[in-house]
């Protein structure tokens, strides 16, 4: 088979919480660069990618979540769509296989506003994909990027990124809807999280006593990040708030055994977390049928003779 011929599954997985369905949706890989890691040297992430078998060129995955709750839909982030890297913005085509289409989707919580969550917001011609939903985004995160003077333009290391989340939210400005705090979804409330972005937003997602952590992007590198949880990004606005956030959450989700979910986590972006001596490690999240799922929450499942 030539690589012309090569195709892939559709990218998507459902689990359930509770009675809350989850989608999670891989939009593709991002191109990346070594150098963007800050607080670890080129030399050592090279050491920590070839531990792991690992390219030391990788891409970086890219990851968005579907809830479905109350006879609601949320959208958690909306991708490069067709203005990124090439092989990104594969969210449209990998919701379609799940059933999902935009018109589907009544609100879009955001973990934050850069380029790679936001870009899926615009066809290729500019138009609106969504224009019928609420968007939700912390209020911190609208006056850091959308506010008359936005205090991004000042930042030098961000500055470049500015006009690009201006142009893409802009035509939504009338449906955007800041929140502080508390549930912004059935069954869904807010956990800040911030550093990689002033208003960086986690939502944590609770039903009949089981629940998942949607971290956005509170690690960009598994295989660097969690070995070494204070290298940060070239791209956090605060690079030391964005470390010592990334440490509580890694400590609490140890200590807790919650589930958690990553944008940038290799798909289906879902982990658990264990110690590992000074630093930290995944716990693979193992692969469940959907009949399985179903018979864990009690449901009957559908056989065939």
């Amino acid at each position: 088979m030539s690589r012309n011929e090569f195709s892939q599954v559709p990218g998507y997985y459902r689990l359930l919480i509770g009675d809350i369905e989850v989608i999670c949706v891989n939009d593709g890989s991002l191109s990346s660069d070594i150098n963007a890691v800050t607080g670890v040297s080129p030399e050592e992430c090279g050491k920590l990618f070839a531990e792991s078998f690992f390219p030391e060129e990788p891409r970086c995955t890219t990851n968005v979540f579907i809830i479905r709750s109350q006879g609601r839909t949320a959208l958690v982030d909306a991708g490069g769509g067709p203005h990124l890297d090439t092989t990104a913005g594969k969210l449209f085509e990998n919701a379609a296989a799940a059933g999902v289409s935009p018109k589907d989707i009544d609100t879009i919580l955001f973990t934050h506003i850069h380029p790679d969550h936001v870009s899926g917001l615009l066809d290729s011609a500019g138009g609106r994909v969504f224009p019928h939903v609420t968007i939700k985004m912390a209020r911190s995160e609208q006056l850091f990027w959308l506010s008359d003077k936005p205090a991004s333009k000042e930042v030098e290391h961000v500055k470049h990124e500015a006009d690009h989340v201006i142009r893409f939210l802009t035509p939504y400005a009338d449906q955007i809807e800041p929140f502080v705090d508390g549930e912004v979804f059935p069954g869904v409330t807010v956990v800040p999280l911030p550093g990689h972005t002033p208003g960086h937003t986690g939502y944590l997602i609770k039903s009949n006593d089981e629940e998942l952590l949607i971290w956005g992007d509170v690690v960009h590198w598994p295989i660097v990040q969690f070995r070494r949880p204070d290298a940060a990004m070239s791209y956090d606005v605060d690079p030391i708030q964005a470390a010592a956030t990334r440490r509580r959450i890694l400590e609490e989700a140890a200590s807790s055994g919650r589930l958690v979910a990553g944008m940038h986590l290799f798909f289906p972006g879902l982990t658990r977390i264990r110690r590992d001596g000074g630093a930290f490690a995944m716990v693979p999240y193992p692969w469940g049928h959907a009949d399985a799922i179903r018979s864990l929450q009690g449901q009957e499942t559908v056989t065939s003779s």
